[in-house]
């Protein structure tokens, strides 16, 4: 069994990207990003954060990076602003821009899609030959934003304003919108499509033999 995994893995190999521009996107028909807002809310736009000078030639690549694989795309014109904040990975090397969507997720309309039990997923995979564990590679990324609500996910920098295509983290209902295309995904894939998701990690976890 361990040798049939191990053959399967490395003959879907493409599905494990190493960086962003390996990513294809989910298909559209299974799902974008709708940003709903409350009634008569008032626009925001924030000041820039003071960025450290250690950071700045380090996020200057990581929007160059971005840019390329059209995560995010230039905007002259936008209604709402929000600054950036910088966070360290655990590589020193490497930074992930984050941006500060507090008052934007103040005004959105609550999504309730349920997530699962996780006694309830339990009980489905006890007793199996093999279950697997999949982690989405930068998951929210894959999934697009409706052109019409992108430039309410504006941020500022000192290179200009910049808005998402994709859904970005830190979004209000991010977690739950990303399960329900991934269902969505995975149901349809079962019958006509291919899954069109990638994935950084996948885990098979096998019973020993009785």
């Amino acid at each position: 069994m361990v040798d049939k995994v191990a053959e399967f893995l490395c003959e879907y190999e493409d599905l494990f990207p190493t960086n962003f521009t390996d990513l294809k996107r989910i298909i559209v028909d299974l799902g974008v990003m709708k940003i709903m807002l409350k009634l008569d809310v008032k626009l925001v736009k924030q000041s820039l954060y003071c960025l450290n000078l250690k950071y700045k030639e380090k996020v200057r690549v990581e929007l160059g990076k971005m840019l390329m694989a059209i995560i995010i795309e230039h905007v002259e014109e936008y209604d709402w602003v929000s600054p950036i904040v910088v966070q360290e990975k655990k590589h020193k090397d490497e930074i992930r821009i984050c941006v500060d969507l507090k008052n934007l997720n103040d005004v959105c309309v609550h999504d309730p899609f349920p997530t699962p039990f996780t006694d309830e997923v339990l009980e489905n995979v006890g007793g199996q030959e093999a279950y697997s564990f999949t982690d989405g590679y930068s998951g929210c990324h894959q999934i697009k934003i409706m052109s019409e609500d992108r430039s309410k996910t504006t941020f500022m920098t000192k290179w200009g304003c910049f808005q998402y295509t994709i859904m970005p983290f830190g979004l209000k209902n991010v977690p739950t919108i990303f399960p329900r295309v991934v269902v969505a995904a995975v149901s349809v894939s079962f019958y006509i499509l291919p899954l069109g998701i990638k994935f950084s990690l996948c885990i098979f976890i096998l019973r020993a033999p009785y």
